[in-house]
């Protein structure tokens, strides 16, 4: 039958256990969220910035508690299961098999880890693990296997970023050599690690590492190195925590573990050497060994002199944590020897020390509070005079920001009207243009349709006295010449006279002149045969007339009837000029055509002209062949020379 009290207990231990479960499970299931919300993020990260987050993982699942740090570490994996991770993870982990002392568990988890850095080329992490193994493998006292990693991490941290990692190195060295009863080495190792470790900056692992060294020191004869070392980690650790009093500092714990009868001639020995250096520290944490030392042997009162001797050095310095650690020793020892007065007496300067060392931490702590108020005081305004700074700085960049954007805005209402205005000029221009342009075909279609009346009028005008002449006059000198001949045969006087025969000729003259006139203004040819039967007509008259004649007509084109004329009338004319003036013995005529060009080519070998001069005097042969062939919009090209003869090349669009 369960009491009242044990009842309530186990109902109390029922409920808890109701109550704390669930919120275990949901600080479980809170770091799996966490473990996703990191792992979510490491996609587009860096190598550097992966590795960070490998360790706030790792940091989740540290916190766990129990088992549940395999499980989160299991997860972990399951979430990201790269080498990279498990490198990282595997470290981590191994350290929760350390601590419970499975050793065996821990290295097989560290070898997986170094075969992952070793096939990473991780150098940093080759190193972490070559000097955790060698730590277990120490442990496991098997210093051969030890000393293989650690000879292999301190290879790999040669280099100068890695360099800090020769603490770890020369710590299991010390240890190495610890296990192997070498405390020479060991002194070397420890003396080793702390130069790597004095270039960092004030950490527990610094002051930890320093920790390793004074303890090894208080163990073996070097009390010069102790008194040195003991100075500088109690320098660290008043550094780190000005507030710890003297008696609570580790480093007590260093002189008291030596607090044995065998101990008294190296303690003497330290505190002489102490002394002698003024190293205050070591000489009170020494002395006061050396006193508990003489009170475990029941000689209370030789412990009290030994810290009386001590007492006015000390009474000198400026640490009151120190002067209150020893007086507090001096009041104890002094009531343990019976001698209640003078305890009585230190009591009462304990007390008074606390007070002002309290008094004094109070008025620092108040200096300290009221510098970090000013301080503070001092940001605050700074901050706001910051804000104020910042608040004009952004009003100015907004209005200078507003003017760029007006003067930009400006600059392109500028530009947009200028170009705008530009271009309506352009398009004002062009449509001038343009109109000018049309008026002038206009006008040159007015006049070509002129000239093209004119033309044609004339031809029909050439046509019509051609057609008068060969009907009228001709006939006319035919009857004449008939009845001249009726005449002749009545009047024999006459033909005494040879008037006759003389007028009969004349007559026949008229006749012929009568037709090559009217020949000219309207060929027979040309109307028959076309373009090339006239040109072959002109060059049949010219080879009548004596003219040695070549002639090359090729693909003549078809022309509509007044291009046809009007290149008729040009070679006619060019022809003409040669007989009148040119005196040449041969003419040659090309007729050819050219793509959509109809080209004509007439020379002779007469005596040439000079055209420059022959222009100037307005020749009416010359406007008039260079009239006909603008009018067709031709090309002609005059080569002309006095003596040489006269070449004249057309080129006449056929269409």
């Amino acid at each position: 039958m369960l009491s009242t009290n044990q009842l309530f207990f186990v109902m109390l231990f029922a409920f808890a256990a109701l109550f704390l479960r669930p919120q275990s499970a949901f600080s479980q299931n809170d770091l799996k969220r966490k473990i996703d919300s990191v792992v979510s993020g490491l996609e587009n990260m860096k190598f550097q910035e992966k590795r960070s987050s490998y360790f706030d993982i790792c940091d989740l699942i540290m916190r766990a508690g129990g088992n549940k740090r395999e499980e989160l570490f299991n997860y972990a994996i399951s979430r990201d299961s790269s080498e990279h991770a498990r490198m990282v993870f595997y470290e981590t982990y191994s350290k929760v098999f350390s601590r419970r002392g499975q050793t065996d568990e821990a290295l097989e988890l560290k070898e997986m880890g170094l075969e992952l850095a070793e096939k990473l080329k991780d150098i940093e992490y080759e190193i972490v693990y070559h000097n955790d193994i060698a730590n277990l493998y120490i442990y496991q006292n098997k210093p051969d296997k030890a000393l293989f990693h650690i000879n292999k991490a301190e290879l790999l941290a040669q280099e100068d970023k890695y360099k800090h990692y020769n603490t770890s190195v020369y710590y299991n060295r010390g240890l190495l050599n610890n296990i192997l009863g070498d405390h020479e080495e060991e002194r070397l190792s420890y003396l080793k690690m702390w130069e790597y470790a004095e270039e960092m900056e004030n950490t527990s692992r610094k002051r930890f590492l320093l920790y390793i060294l004074v303890d090894f020191l208080s163990q073996v004869d070097h009390p010069e190195e102790l008194a040195k070392f003991t100075e500088v980690l109690s320098d660290l650790y008043e550094e780190a925590n000005p507030n710890m009093p003297e008696g609570h500092m580790p480093i007590k714990s260093i002189f008291e573990k030596r607090s044995d009868p065998v101990n008294i001639p190296k303690l003497k020995k330290s505190i002489r050497i102490s002394d002698s250096l003024n190293s205050l520290n070591s000489l009170t944490f020494a002395s006061i060994a050396l006193a508990k030392t003489y009170e475990k042997m029941g000689q209370p009162y030789q412990g009290v002199q030994v810290l009386k001797n001590i007492a006015p050095k000390i009474d000198t310095t400026n640490k009151p944590q120190l002067k209150l650690y020893l007086v507090s020793e001096l009041s104890r020892l002094n009531a343990e020897a019976k001698n209640f007065e003078e305890a009585f007496t230190y009591l009462r300067e304990e007390t008074k020390l606390r007070d002002s060392i309290k008094s004094e931490r109070m008025q620092k702590n108040l200096a300290e509070m009221e510098v970090k108020f000013d301080t503070e005081k001092k940001e605050r305004k700074i901050a706001q005079q910051d804000l104020q700074l910042e608040k004009e700085a952004r009003q100015k960049n907004m209005i200078f920001t507003g003017l760029i954007a007006l003067g930009v805005l400006l600059i392109m209402s500028f530009f947009f009207f200028r170009n705008k205005l530009k271009y309506q000029r352009t398009i004002a221009a062009q449509t001038e243009a343009i109109q000018q342009q049309e008026i002038r075909e206009l006008q040159q279609e007015n006049k070509l349709l002129a000239l093209n009346s004119m033309i044609e009028g004339q031809e029909a005008e050439r046509l019509r006295i051609a057609k008068d002449l060969h009907d009228s006059l001709g006939g006319l000198l035919s009857t004449v010449k008939a009845h001249f001949t009726t005449i002749q045969k009545e009047i024999e006087e006459l033909e005494k006279l040879n008037i006759t025969e003389k007028t009969n000729s004349l007559i026949d003259e008229a006749c012929l002149e009568v037709r090559r006139i009217s020949h000219n203004m309207m060929p027979h040819a040309l109307s028959l045969s076309g373009l090339k039967g006239a040109v072959q007509d002109i060059a049949s008259n010219l080879q009548e007339e004596g003219y040695l004649v070549t002639l090359e007509i090729e693909d003549l084109p078809s022309l509509d009837k007044t291009r046809e004329v009007m290149v008729y009338r040009l070679i006619q004319e060019i022809v003409a000029n040669i007989r009148k003036h040119a005196e040449a013995k041969s003419v040659l005529i090309q007729v050819l055509a050219r793509k959509n060009d109809l080209n004509l080519l007439i020379e002779d070998n007469g005596k040439g002209f000079n055209f420059d001069q022959a222009l100037k005097k307005g020749g009416i042969g010359l406007k008039s062949i260079n009239s006909r062939v603008q009018f067709l919009d031709g090309h002609i090209d005059w080569d002309t020379k006095e003596g040489e003869g006269t070449s004249v090349s057309i080129k006449i669009p056929a269409v």
